[in-house]
């Protein structure tokens, strides 16, 4: 019996645990608290995608990262990402997958836009006003011949939240 290609309940799971997000000054979020948020969100996307059509999962990373303008790099946020590359014969099936993953999203209240980035890339991001993370869902379908497959990146940013800056304890404690 085939798996399907997206899991539904496990996404929806990953949707209603992702609104708890909020900025720092609005309920005292942690690093900790958005980087468990991403990474949820990260491996229920990733891991929904059947293995049969699966070749491997790459580029999995999680680190936290310094928002953009402020010098002290205290303010943070949390950054989880994986490249899930398709077997050759499941290439044709990205953009389905692409797309039921942000359906899914959607129906939860999530907002979807979609941009096609060159003629076998197209960006999906996701936003939802309950939730400062931002996900982006990148499909590339090799149609120019480079690769083997086709495959989706999935990169999830959680809010910009108040650290104790690189080197600290805090950092530390989250494999930093």
């Amino acid at each position: 019996m085939r798996r399907p290609i997206i899991g539904s309940s496990a996404v929806i799971l990953a949707v209603l645990l992702s609104g708890c997000a909020s900025d720092d000054s609005a309920g005292g979020v942690t690093l900790a608290d958005t980087k468990s948020t991403a990474q949820l969100q990260r491996n229920t996307i990733s891991g929904q995608i059947s293995s049969d059509i699966t070749a491997s999962v790459t580029r999995v990373s999680d680190a936290s990262e310094a928002c953009g303008g402020d010098s002290t790099r205290k303010m943070r946020l949390w950054r989880s990402t994986a490249l899930v590359e398709l077997v050759p014969e499941a290439a044709d099936k990205i953009s389905i997958i692409q797309e039921s993953i942000a359906g899914t999203f959607v129906s939860k209240g999530w907002d979807s836009t979609s941009d096609a980035v060159s003629k076998d890339t197209t960006l999906v991001t996701l936003t939802n006003p309950n939730s400062l993370a931002v996900i982006e869902l990148t499909a590339v379908t090799n149609e120019d011949g480079i690769g083997m497959g086709a495959n989706l990146f999935v990169n999830i940013a959680g809010p910009c939240v108040m650290t104790d800056g690189p080197g600290s304890a805090e950092l530390a404690e989250l494999g930093e």
